[in-house]
């Protein structure tokens, strides 16, 4: 466990090791796509097929606490067990709304969990948008679910102000920043009918009021990501690329085909969008269509439908023609993944691998995948994964070369599917089935001994108690804390004092402590942190001022 402080102070121990949920789409809240909990990968081989679930599946499957969770377009959430595929727990969220009485779309014959779930590993509670039948209207509820019994635990509205609900589809994924769970919403496929582009601020605690962002144009501008969710920084800063919208005149922008930097109420921090903005968003040829990719060095990526690919500094977006650097490289839907300076990029002639030189501000492209594998790709195994969702089949790409090790033929899958992956196992939703793949060895499995033992040791459980005190003088304050393990955000706290304690199978990694801080002159700054694991006390220390 690491804990650093503004002053620079650094503290670090160890914690126990626990398996990897992939609690969010893409696995992480920056979208890197990345399966850090499989080991040495195994010979590729199908495990168990869910079948006969009521409604097709157009999300991303998640994983917690050995249960694989798929939601369906009939409001279904189904859960089943990671290691056999034997169903766990079914609920259903009420009565989805029926196609035909959608003015467009081509999501058929119900419409209603259309976008992936979030969970909150730390309190097990898993959040999803179910689109409602209401009489000859519709409504969309934001609700949340036990995790681990799929007991409803509250349900709440999460229906922009002023939209036409059955002209709204919420196709975002679903993400949480700072206690709040955020809902995008555009229109449906065709961009027909009256729809704004919303992001949609809720509490996840269900206490307070909704915050909304809505794009300032009179029509369009949505919010989607081609089913991807939006990207949240170290600091919760949000960022999410809107469609084309009703301005086509450089002289009349309206935020449409644009990438905005937003806070975790939606309030609009920072903008960017291409030169060519316009004349993308009269030709829907915007960037509303895949998520942004965060990377080091404050850079994101965005790719989009004009075939060009921009790095942005998430610093300063730089407005209109801001961008670092561009240059071609497909047409781009859903999210990317990024692993070691290589990005690799959901493109609909393939999948294509970047290497992002963050030094310098640059990319090129190292190899092109088959051209069908045109699903958002994860990483995971060893091997980049990626849908061919037009041609029913799952590839394992060699992620230096792009050459084809796995080839899968699958039942028929949705627009933009991808897969997720924990403790060796790769996860595929294709219609109405959920199907596993053995793709390695779980990371935390251990060799079995050369000399069996004499009698099978009774399992252990090492869990990490983490205890976290920041307190600073009366008329100090501290702006912001985060805690973090690895990239993954656990808590954000505010004010002039500060007490959290943790009681979670933390797993391995570090736990790193992030203190904003107004500093005074003579200020001091006290901080205890102790870890118990396994009866392993870390004494009390002090950091230097």
């Amino acid at each position: 466990m690491c804990v650093v402080c503004a002053l620079g102070c650094l503290l670090c121990v160890g914690v126990s090791p626990a398996g990897a949920d992939w609690t969010t789409y893409h696995g992480d809240a920056a979208l890197t796509g990345v399966d850090h909990s499989s080991g040495s990968p195994l010979p590729f081989a199908p495990a168990w097929t869910a079948p006969g679930l009521t409604g097709n599946v157009w999300a991303e499957p998640l994983v917690f606490g050995g249960l694989v969770i798929v939601a369906t377009e009939n409001n279904d959430l189904y859960a089943f067990n990671e290691a056999t595929g034997a169903q766990a727990w079914h609920v259903n969220l009420g009565a989805p709304v029926v196609a035909s009485s959608l003015p467009c779309g081509d999501i058929s014959p119900t419409v209603g969990i259309t976008s992936t779930p979030v969970i909150n590993p730390f309190t097990a509670t898993l959040y999803a948008v179910a689109d409602l039948r209401s009489g000859s209207s519709a409504s969309h509820a934001l609700f949340a679910v036990n995790a681990r019994t799929g007991a409803v635990q509250f349900s709440r509205s999460v229906e922009p102000p002023g939209d036409i609900p059955l002209n709204q589809l919420q196709r975002e994924s679903l993400t949480l920043d700072q206690g709040r769970v955020l809902v995008g919403f555009g229109g449906n496929d065709g961009d027909c009918a009256q729809y704004k582009g919303y992001l949609v601020s809720a509490p996840a605690n269900n206490t307070g009021a909704n915050a909304v962002y809505t794009v300032p144009t009179t029509r369009e501008g949505a919010i989607w990501s081609g089913g991807g969710a939006p990207a949240v920084d170290a600091f919760g800063n949000v960022f999410v690329p809107t469609g084309n919208a009703a301005s086509s005149s450089p002289q009349s922008y309206d935020h449409g085909d644009t990438l905005e930097k937003l806070s975790p109420l939606g309030a609009e921090l920072d903008y960017w969008a291409p030169s060519s903005w316009a004349q993308d968003s009269a030709n829907d040829a915007d960037l509303g269509s895949v998520s942004p990719e965060l990377l080091p060095g404050n850079l994101v990526y965005q790719g989009g439908k004009n075939g060009n690919g921009y790095l942005v500094s998430t610093v300063n977006l730089g407005h209109i023609g801001g961008e670092l650097f561009s240059a071609p490289v497909c047409n781009s839907f859903g999210a990317d993944a990024y692993l070691n300076g290589v990005l690799y990029v959901a493109c609909t002639s393939g999948v294509h691998a970047l290497s992002i030189d963050t030094t310098n501000h640059r990319f090129s492209v190292l190899w092109k995948g088959p051209a069908d594998a045109n699903g958002p790709p994860i990483i995971a195994g060893g091997l980049v994964w990626a849908a061919a969702t037009g041609s029913s089949k799952l590839y394992g790409l060699d992620p230096v070369s792009g050459t084809v090790r796995v080839s899968q033929p699958t039942p028929g899958m949705e627009h933009f599917a991808t897969p997720a992956a924990s403790d060796g196992r790769l996860f595929l939703a294709t219609g109405t089935t959920l199907n596993a793949y053995t793709i390695a060895a779980a990371a935390a499995a251990a060799l079995p001994p050369s000399t069996p033992p004499a009698a099978k040791p009774r399992p252990r459980v090492c869990r990490a108690a983490v205890r976290i005190t920041l307190r600073v003088p009366r008329h100090q304050r501290i702006v912001r804390a985060t805690a973090y393990r690895g990239r993954r955000r656990l808590l954000v706290r505010r004010g002039r004092t500060l007490r959290r304690v943790y009681v979670r199978r933390l797993g391995t990694g570090r736990i790193t402590l992030r203190v904003l801080e107004v500093p005074r002159p003579g200020r001091r700054f006290r901080m205890t942190v102790r870890v118990r694991n396994c009866h392993e006390v870390m004494p009390r220390r002090r950091p230097r001022r």
